[in-house]
Order: structure tokens, then sequence, then C-alpha cells
């Protein structure tokens, strides 16, 4: 895929969702995305509370499973390669978890169907 069109980081959060939803097509991709986002959240809650290995191998792990994620359903790179700072990457990384908010539970309904 050309990710020409879905440069990261962008300038709105219109852009942002548009250009991410753009590298994330694949159901599997997103799930994957989805299921790491919450796990990286829920690591970073563990290390608040005092679990640093347990919450730093949730969020270091999100990484490679994400990357795994776009190589093998997509096949296009992750968007967090995209910005060479770190502050871009960090806009990144808190993009994707205010996308999976967003999505989620829209991607829900499209996989157990609407009730």
């Amino acid at each position: 895929m050309d990710t020409t069109e879905a440069r990261i980081p962008v300038g709105t959060w219109r852009e942002f969702f548009a250009a991410y939803d753009a590298v994330h097509r694949d159901p599997m991709n997103r799930w994957v995305h989805h299921l790491t986002h919450l796990g990286a959240l829920a690591g970073v809650v563990a290390v608040a509370r005092g679990h640093l290995l347990v919450g730093g191998a949730l969020v270091a792990l999100a990484f490679p499973l994400n990357a795994l994620g776009h190589r093998v359903f997509e096949g296009n790179t992750p968007a967090f390669a995209e910005p060479p700072d770190a502050w871009g990457k960090a806009q990144v990384a808190l993009g994707g978890l205010a996308w999976t908010a967003v999505t989620l539970w829209q991607d829900a309904q499209s996989l157990f169907g609407s009730r």
C-alpha cells in the first residue's frame, strides 16, 4: 500500500483519524491494535501502581505486535515508524489510544453483529 497519502503525524484530529484509518483497514490488524492499545494502557496503570516489570512488558510488547500486524495483515509500515522525533512518536502512540477509544465499539459491533 502506498502510504504517502496517510502520513502521520498530521495537523488535526480529523486528519489523524483519516490517516490512521487508511493504514489500519484490515479487521485483524485493527483488532491487534485494539488489544495492544488496551494492553499498553493496562501496562501504564500497572507501572503507576508499582508493578514496573509487568507494566513495562505490556507497554513494550505493544510495539512489536503492532509492527507484526502491519507486516502480516496490511503489508505496510506502522505509523509509529514515520516521525523521526520522540514527540512525533508520542503523538502517534497517544493518537492510537484515542483511535481505539473512538473505533473499538464500532469494530466490536461489526465483529459480533449489531443487536
